[in-house]
Parts: C-alpha cells; structure tokens; sequence
C-alpha cells in the first residue's frame, strides 16, 4: 500500500513539474514577446509608433467603434423590423356581441418595412459614411505624430547622454582648477577672492552636472512611455550624424506655394474636416426630408382568443404617415444643421490657416539649420586642430589647457548633434503636416 502511494506522489509531483515547465515557458515566451531589444535602436522604436495600447491610437479605435455604430443605425432605419406583441385582456361582453366569451388575448407577428421617405434614409447613411471616412483619415495623422514624438524622445536621450557628458567633463576639469587654485591659496600666492570665483566656478558646473543627470532620467521615462510603459533598454543605438545629416540635406526643399497645394490635399486633418462638412450638408438634407411623407410595408399574423369580425388572420398593407404640423421641431433641427455647418466651415478656414502657418515656420527653420549645419564640420575641424595642439603643448609641459580643449571638443560635438537632431526632427513634423510617411530616417 505504501508504494502504491508512493508511486502515487511521484506521478503526481512529475505531473507537476511538467506544468511548471510549461507555464515556465510560457512566460519567457511572453517576456521575450515583450522585452526591448539592446541596444534599443531607432527604428524599433518607430515602429512601436503604431501601438494599440497608446493613448492616441485607443482614441482613435474608440471614435472610429462608434462611427461605425451609427452607420449600422443608419442602415438599420431601411431594414426589415419584426415583434411579437400580446396581450392577456379579460372582458365582459356586451347582449349584442355574438361572441360571448370572457378571454379576449390576442397574439401577432408584425413585421414593418420602410419603403420610400424622399431620401432621408439614404441620407442619414450617406452622412454617416462620411463620419467614418473623417475618423479613419485620422489614423495616419495619430501614427505620424506618435512618430514625431517618439524621435524626439529618442533623440532628447542621446542629446541628454551627449549634456551629461559634457556637463561631467567641465566639473572634472573645475574640480583640477579648483584643486590647484587651493593649493595656491595654502602658498599665499592668491586671494580669497580668486578662491571664491574658482569655487563658485565649481559649484555652477556640479549644479549642471546634476540637472544634466535628472534630464537623462526624464527623458528616457519620456521615451518608456511612448514606447513600451514601464521598460526601456540600458542602451540606446546612436545613429550616425552624417548619414542623418546627409539624408536630411539631400532631401530637396519645395517652394513653400508648392508644399501648400500638397498639404491642402494630403494632410489628414484637412481631409477629416472636409469628410465631416460632408457629412453635415447629408444630415441638413436629411432633416428637411423630414417634412415629407414616409411610406412603409406593414405585414401581421394574429391569433385570437375570441373570433370577431375584425378578427383578421392576417394582414397586409402600406401605412403612410404625413407629417402636417410638429410644432417647430423640424425647423429647430435644420436650423442647428446649418449652425453646425458653419461652425465646421470655418474650423476648416482656420485649420487651412493654422497648418500653412505651421509650415511656413517649419519651411524657414529647415532652411536657416540646412544653413547651418554647413558650420560645424569647419568649427569641428578647428576643434580637433586646437585640441591635438594642446596635447602636444601639454606633452612639452609647456602649458596645462588640455582640460579647456576637451571641453570646447565636446562643445562642439553638442552643437553639431542638436544641430543634426533639430533638422531631423523638423523634417518630421513637416512629413507629418504633408501627409507623407515620414521614413527618409528609418
């Protein structure tokens, strides 16, 4: 009996351990489902651009769920409705009525179906389709600027390393003056003035230092939102800076008249306004079909508990209702229509005015770093220059200014990449108000 049970336990405890490997599995498969890749390079991160869990695309699916929802209503106003009515009734019959039973139930299927109202139906769904097609041209325009945001934040992270690094080296090279200029101090060979300036020195760059450490955090949270809440990779891939500013200059810079015409026909939020002025003008011609007749199929099966001479099996007819007075309710709907349809018009003639402004901004700060960008190789060259002579003076001992030429180096290396990154970004949000699929950086 004992090794009955025994063998028992084993089986069971192998069981066990089976599911524990499976369910093992399972969640490193989802982890990895999950996880980062390292280093996290930039077009992952685009690609998570498109994620459902953001708040931005949930809007959307949520907007795009009830536009379809009141196409179906729509549709359903030309469809076939059917019920089942009754009811239990008890009577007391009157001499004259032939019947003189006291249970007067009665049972029915009745079925209606619209037939003609003068274009108020196919109205109401036309107006509907409209509003479906104004919230589906607005995904690309979600997607695009998820896609602004997240090479941002992607660029801000390698910019805030680039600051940190910098903000590092100047405190280092403050602390070796500061250092030297307090053993000067403990020699006489200077004031207590001079020491204070160098100290103050000191303290303003740890104080940057610091913030440039806090940004770094901030933004790599900024980045973790976007992109996968609550995981980022230790490790961001830092594209190449002339390959980013060769395809940004490479690209050709249109007239700004010519990047009008292409957004006024290609930005998404522009199409979305002219899909729901559509849809406007469609309810406004709904709403005065309302003062015209509708005609309707009505078809009825009946059951009775007592027989009657209007008794009727089954019926069959066309009901007509004529609307003759509904105490101003039809006008008050056309009226609010055409304020609604006012309203949207001139939020499309401030958009149109809103976007142009948008893009002639964009139009004249790529220009101007495209002019600039052009600076940096000549300021870096002389950087390079100033620090190998440097180095080599401080091999002779003939001077100690190594720590300045590091620090004009990484200077220069900080207004190179905001430079570089600013141009990007800028080409982004202009691809985005152009409608374009922003992918020259990918």
């Amino acid at each position: 009996m004992s090794q009955g049970f025994f063998s028992k336990v084993v089986s069971f405890g192998g069981y066990s351990i089976c599911l524990f490997i499976l369910l093992l599995l399972h969640l490193t498969a989802m982890a990895s489902e999950y996880s980062l890749p390292e280093p996290l390079t930039l077009k992952y991160a685009l690609s998570k651009a498109s994620l459902t869990e953001s708040p931005e695309i949930m809007n959307y699916s949520a907007q795009r769920q009830m536009a379809l929802a009141d196409q179906d209503l729509a549709i359903s106003e030309q469809g076939v409705f059917a019920e089942i009515n009754g009811r239990l009734r008890y009577v007391d019959p009157s001499n004259i009525v032939p019947a003189s039973e006291t249970n007067d139930s009665k049972i029915s299927l009745d079925i209606y179906k619209r037939l003609y109202d003068f274009g108020r139906t196919s109205a109401n769904i036309d107006a509907s389709k409209a509003h479906l097609a104004s919230v589906e041209s607005l995904y690309s325009d979600y997607v695009s600027k998820r896609k602004v945001s997240i090479l941002q934040a992607y660029l801000n992270v390698l910019l805030a390393d680039i600051i940190y690094d910098h903000a590092n080296e100047a405190m280092s090279v403050d602390f070796v003056l500061l250092d030297k200029i307090r053993s000067r101090f403990e020699l006489k060979q200077i004031s207590d003035i001079e020491l204070l300036k160098v100290e103050n020195d000191f303290r303003k760059s740890r104080r940057e230092r610091t913030q440039a450490l806090s940004d770094q955090r901030l933004t790599r949270h900024r980045l973790a939102q976007l992109i996968s809440p609550g995981q980022l990779s230790n490790k961001l891939d830092k594209p190449d800076l002339e390959q980013l500013h060769s395809l940004s200059v490479s690209r050709e810079l249109k007239d700004i008249e010519q990047l009008y015409e292409i957004a006024h026909k290609q930005n998404p939020r522009l199409i979305a306004s002219q899909h729901e002025l559509e849809s406007m003008r469609l309810k406004l011609n709904a709403f005065q079909a309302e003062k015209y007749p509708v005609f309707s199929l009505n078809l009825q099966a009946a059951d009775y508990a007592r027989e009657l001479g209007s008794s009727d099996k089954y019926r069959a007819g066309i009901h007509v209702r004529v609307p003759l007075y509904q105490a101003g309710q039809e006008d008050a709907r056309i009226k609010r229509a055409t304020g609604e349809l006012i309203r949207l018009e001139a939020e499309k003639l401030q958009l149109q005015y809103d976007l142009e402004q948008q893009i002639l901004e964009l139009w004249l700060k790529i220009s101007d770093l495209q002019q600039q960008s052009s600076d940096p190789d000549f300021t870096m060259d002389y950087r390079d220059l100033y620090l190998e002579r440097s180095r080599a003076l401080y091999e002779l001992e003939v001077t100690s200014d190594l720590g300045d030429a590091m620090v004009e180096l990484s200077q220069a290396q900080l207004f190179k990449a905001q430079t570089f990154f600013e141009l990007a970004v800028s080409w982004a949000k202009l691809d985005s108000l152009l409608g374009n699929l922003m992918n020259y950086y990918e």
